[in-house]
C-alpha cells in the first residue's frame, strides 16, 4: 500500500504530505498538475480499484480531477489557495474522509474545521485561504474530488449545513508567543537547520489566530521578521524573496500594497 503514495509538493508543506492521483487530464499516475478538464482520465491506480472507479463514475458529479490525499502524523501544509491560475468558473473541492482523527483539520485564518467521517465536505480552495494539518497519532486520508458546479452539486449546495461541533477556534497569537516562535526559529537557524526554522513559523497558521495579534498577519510575515534578524547573505536574501513571492500568490492584494509603499518612498 505504501507504494501508491508520492510526495509531489515538498515546497508547499512539511514532510508527510502524500498523494495518489486517481483522475486527471492525462491519466498519468505521476501528473499532479491542476488543470481544467471536462473529461478526466483514470490513472493506472484507479483502474486497479474497480469499486472506487465505479463510485466516481456513478457519482453524478462533473469531476475535474480526483486524488487520495494523506497527511502523516505531524504534517501540515503552508497557508495557500488552489486553482489560482485556472479558469474563473464555479467549482468546489469535495472531501470525503476515509481515515481521520479528531486532531486532523482543514484550517482557515483563526479556525480549525474537523472534517468528520460520514459527511461530504465542501471547500472553495480558490477564494478560501486555507491549510490542512494532522496533529494526531495516525495518518489522515481523504478522497478528494474537484468538481464543476452542475445540477447535482448545486442541489447539495442548496441544502448544505455545518455542524458547529466541527469548528474549533484557534488560540490568539500573543506578542509573547510571537517572540517565542522567532526565538525557536533562531535556535534552529543557529544549529544550521534553515528548513526547520522556516517550518516553525509556517506552522503558526495551523496553531494560532495570527490576525488576533495584528490584522492581516501571515506566517509569511513572521518569516520576513525572522529573516530580518539574520546576518545578511545572498542565500538568505534569495530565500526571503521566494517567500515574498508566495505571500503575494496567496494574498494578491499585498502586491498592490507593496507597490504603493515603494512608490511613496
Amino acid at each position: 500500500m505504501e507504494s501508491i503514495w508520492q510526495e509531489p509538493y515538498p515546497e508547499y508543506g512539511s514532510d508527510g504530505l502524500k498523494i495518489a492521483t486517481l483522475l486527471n487530464h492525462t491519466g498519468e499516475q505521476t501528473n499532479f498538475d491542476y488543470h481544467d478538464c471536462q473529461s478526466p482520465a483514470a490513472t493506472p491506480l484507479l483502474q486497479q480499484l474497480p469499486s472506487l472507479h465505479k463510485f466516481l463514475q456513478d457519482s453524478g458529479f462533473k469531476i475535474m480531477g480526483s486524488r487520495l490525499l494523506r497527511l502523516d502524523p505531524g504534517t501540515f501544509l503552508h497557508e495557500h489557495r488552489d486553482f489560482v491560475y485556472l479558469e474563473d468558473v464555479p467549482r468546489y473541492r469535495l472531501h470525503m474522509p476515509l481515515i481521520t482523527n479528531d486532531q486532523a483539520f482543514i484550517t482557515s485564518p483563526g479556525l480549525h474545521v474537523h472534517f468528520k467521517k460520514g459527511y461530504l465536505w465542501k471547500l472553495d480552495p480558490k477564494s478560501t485561504i486555507h491549510s490542512a494539518c494532522n496533529f494526531g497519532p495516525a495518518p489522515r486520508i481523504h478522497l478528494m474530488l474537484d468538481c464543476y458546479v452542475e445540477e447535482k452539486l448545486q442541489s447539495l449546495l442548496d441544502n448544505q449545513f455545518l455542524d458547529q461541533d466541527a469548528l474549533h477556534k484557534l488560540p490568539d497569537l500573543t506578542e509573547s508567543a510571537r517572540r517565542s516562535l522567532l526565538q525557536e526559529a533562531n535556535v534552529a537557524m543557529q544549529a544550521g537547520n534553515l528548513k526547520a526554522a522556516e517550518e516553525i513559523l509556517l506552522a503558526s497558521f495551523c496553531k494560532y489566530d495570527l490576525f488576533a495579534l495584528e490584522p492581516g498577519l501571515t506566517s509569511y510575515d513572521l518569516l520576513t521578521q525572522f529573516f530580518n534578524q539574520q546576518k545578511p547573505s545572498a542565500a538568505l536574501d534569495e530565500r526571503q524573496a521566494y517567500w515574498q513571492e508566495r505571500l503575494v500568490e496567496v494574498y494578491p492584494e499585498r502586491k498592490s500594497q507593496q507597490l504603493a509603499t515603494a512608490g511613496a518612498k
